[in-house]
């Protein structure tokens, strides 16, 4: 019988994994990271998985936006998107950034005004890009420069991107 919470597609081995992602696999474990289903769904098309590597590394490091911002951005985002597996990955991270469970139930009461902005920025891009309203964007611009414009709407558009990889090939979280 299969296996009802596994993904679409056939995820891939360390011994199957090519030279990018064995590479990719091989430092994960070497850190002592366990490698997500994602990635190794994503090593079925292995210059897809190095590419959305350095993108994701690239936008979530901590600069020029802290990275418990872009966390919040990629938890509202997944929320928005329904996608359980980067909600639950999302809460993790921000975790270990010291949010507790109680503030992440309503954490719009928990934000500082420069966050708030960020997260209005958030939803109206992922709910409606082609519409963001002038007002919306006019107060993301009195806290963030242009770089960390960008770099807020790459971290938007990184996890609209992975939320709807998982969720079409039924990336689910792990039971526990």
């Amino acid at each position: 019988m299969a296996n009802p919470i596994a993904p679409l597609v056939r995820t891939i081995s360390n011994r199957e994994a090519q030279k990018e992602a064995r590479h990719l696999f091989a430092q994960m474990e070497k850190e002592g990271k366990k490698i997500p289903a994602w990635m190794r769904v994503m090593a079925n098309c292995e210059d897809i998985l190095a590419g959305f590597w350095q993108m994701f590394t690239a936008t979530m490091d901590n600069k020029p936006v802290e990275r418990a911002l872009k966390w919040k951005i990629a938890y509202r985002v997944s929320q928005l998107n329904r996608c359980a597996f980067c909600v639950d990955v999302s809460k993790l991270k921000l975790k270990e950034f010291g949010v507790e469970e109680k503030e992440l139930a309503s954490l719009d009461k928990a934000l500082k005004p420069k966050e708030k902005a960020a997260l209005a920025f958030a939803e109206e891009v992922t709910q409606h890009a082609y519409n963001v309203r002038p007002t919306t964007f006019k107060n993301l611009k009195k806290y963030f420069s242009d770089e960390q414009i960008v770099e807020i709407t790459s971290v938007i558009g990184l996890f609209n991107f992975i939320n709807r990889f998982n969720d079409a090939l039924r990336i689910l979280p792990q039971p526990k």
